[in-house]
């Protein structure tokens, strides 16, 4: 098919490409001399896309000095090696470092050296055991199936398990190819799947609920696809229905969203976070401060149509509502007048009556009418911010633009 050809060709890296990332990792290695470190990740997979240009490399240690000493003693003398390099720390399960050379980012990371990927005390130990079983069972053909599909999810915007996404792994799209044999496979397979569906590679030792279960095969009690949500998987449901009907490059690489109308009234809420955070941390935070806003909105009276949000220098979270508008006092509706519970309604209520079907129905004054407080007061988050709140009347960049439009950009 000329179009996968297309992709191919523009996320295949070359020789060139290759020689830039080793050059990066040959470097940090040095420094990381006499260290048990190795290289891991895409990279070493060779199933990485071109123009990615993270590597991942980890420093291992022994399984007895446990999973404290990562945090500590390991991450300091890993710092204390690459002095002099420009570096940063992250933070995951527990923190690791960042490594710029030339352009390259290298993330070195921590973890403890155990002889199977079930004895894991810690979610990146397991990550040799993936290497393994990945190039193992991969050919050159089938590396470049990978990629394919990391494009295609990255196009319709459901890579990364981070809790931003809440999508598809690396390690799952490569899961997702050695199970199906290549990447119109895939969109075959993934075309019929429904809430629950079960990919087993290897064994499966325990249920899962899960929208989608792989069982990881170095690890059998840990499911692979954990992070997928119900949304992602609809969503690659979809658009793998839509791309064998109507295949398109708009799959890989969507096409700017356009000027887009602001229908129905559209409130943001910008957050600008004044201290250090974990990302996961912070969009755990910020996924349950929205479902409380949802909730929040709802019950006072208000009709959610969508919620949103993007993120730059700043996150911005965007409520969709019918109406901003809505009366002060609301219809409560009580028991059938046959019921002891309905002598309490008569008594805690002022304007109340007996409607036509029995039932007693009051109305009362609402407690909270300005929908930009009821989203201000909703929001939990342990980091410190600033806060800024707007009615949105046009969109001023891609992200905004595809929220107002609703329908993918895939999707014609």
């Amino acid at each position: 098919m000329e179009i996968l050809e297309e992709v191919l060709r523009r996320v295949k890296p070359g020789p060139e490409d290759a020689n830039q990332i080793q050059n990066a990792v040959n470097l940090v290695l040095s420094r990381l001399k006499d260290l048990d470190a190795e290289v891991h990740g895409s990279f070493r997979k060779g199933t990485w896309l071109k123009g990615d240009t993270d590597v991942d490399l980890f420093v291992f240690y022994p399984k007895s000095v446990g999973k404290e000493y990562l945090a500590k003693e390991a991450l300091r003398e890993i710092l204390e090696r690459l002095q002099g390099l420009r570096t940063r720390l992250a933070y995951a399960e527990h923190p690791y470092v960042i490594v710029e050379v030339d352009g390259v980012e290298v993330d070195v990371v921590p973890a403890l050296r155990v002889e199977s990927g079930d004895q894991a005390i810690t979610a990146v130990d397991r990550t040799p055991f993936h290497t393994r079983y990945v190039t193992s069972r991969l050919s050159e053909e089938g590396r470049d199936q990978v990629r394919l599909l990391k494009r295609f999810l990255k196009g319709i915007g459901v890579y990364g398990a981070e809790i931003k996404v809440m999508g598809f792994s690396g390690y799952v799209a490569e899961l997702l190819v050695i199970y199906y044999g290549s990447f119109l496979d895939v969109m075959r397979g993934a075309s019929a799947w429904k809430p629950g569906t079960e990919i087993v590679l290897e064994k499966e030792t325990r249920k899962f609920d899960s929208p989608l279960i792989i069982p990881d095969p170095v690890d059998p009690k840990r499911n692979a696809a954990a992070a997928v949500s119900l949304r992602s998987l609809a969503t690659m449901t979809i658009a793998s229905r839509a791309f064998l009907h109507a295949p398109s490059l708009d799959f890989f690489y969507p096409p700017p969203p356009g000027d887009q109308q602001v229908l129905g009234e559209v409130l943001v809420t910008e957050l600008q976070l004044t201290e250090p955070y974990v990302d996961d941390v912070l969009w755990g935070q910020i996924r349950k401060s929205v479902e409380k806003m949802k909730s929040a909105l709802t019950s006072a009276g208000f009709r959610v149509v969508d919620v949103g949000w993007c993120q730059d220098e700043k996150v911005r979270l965007m409520v969709q509502l019918e109406s901003t508008s809505i009366g002060d006092y609301y219809l409560g509706q009580g028991p059938p007048f046959y019921l002891e519970s309905s002598a309490e309604f008569l008594l805690s209520n002022r304007h109340v009556w007996v409607g036509d079907d029995g039932r007693l129905y009051a109305l009362r004054k609402r407690k909270e009418i300005d929908p930009e407080r009821i989203i201000l007061n909703s929001i939990s988050l342990k980091y410190k911010y600033s806060v800024r709140q707007y009615r949105l009347t046009e969109a001023s960049d891609d992200c905004t633009r595809a929220f107002l439009r609703k329908r993918p950009l895939w999707l014609k």
